[in-house]
């Protein structure tokens, strides 16, 4: 008997567990992603967190480099390189970059922007690739 009662409240334990990572999940709000081919962010005080994904392969040298933003309304986050699903020596991947806007960016509607160079380290002066991002802030 207190066999069956130590098996409920574990089983009761268990459910309950299961259910609050599952409505923690549910309640995360996703970062809008983007990528070079979309080239307007729009950024709400609601939504100030973005994510910029740059395809990349360091097996060549080459690797995304930020070369200018606004320091006073942005902030990078983190920067890290995901490799692809392919198992392949060489494979390319993607370079994912983390933005927050600072609170002090949505007090008027504003447009700044954010310029990435595709280069090998010792090849500065002749990148592969230019990509500029603008970045559009939704006032409250």
């Amino acid at each position: 008997m207190c066999r069956i009662k130590w098996l409920m409240v574990l089983l009761i334990i268990s459910i309950s567990f299961f259910y609050q990572i599952s409505f923690a999940a549910a309640q995360q709000i996703s970062q809008p992603i983007y990528s070079e081919t979309q080239a307007v962010i729009s950024v709400t005080p609601n939504q100030s967190q973005f994510i910029i994904e740059l395809q990349s392969n360091p097996s060549t040298g080459y690797s995304w480099f930020l070369m200018s933003y606004d320091h006073a309304l942005l902030v990078p986050i983190k920067h890290y390189f995901q490799k692809s699903a392919m198992r392949v020596v060489g494979a390319s991947g993607v370079e994912v970059w983390i933005f927050q806007a600072k609170s002090a960016a949505f007090k008027v509607p504003q447009q700044t922007s954010l310029r990435f160079i595709y280069a090998r380290p010792w090849e500065a002066k002749a990148p592969g690739k230019t990509v500029i991002f603008k970045v559009s802030l939704q006032s409250i």
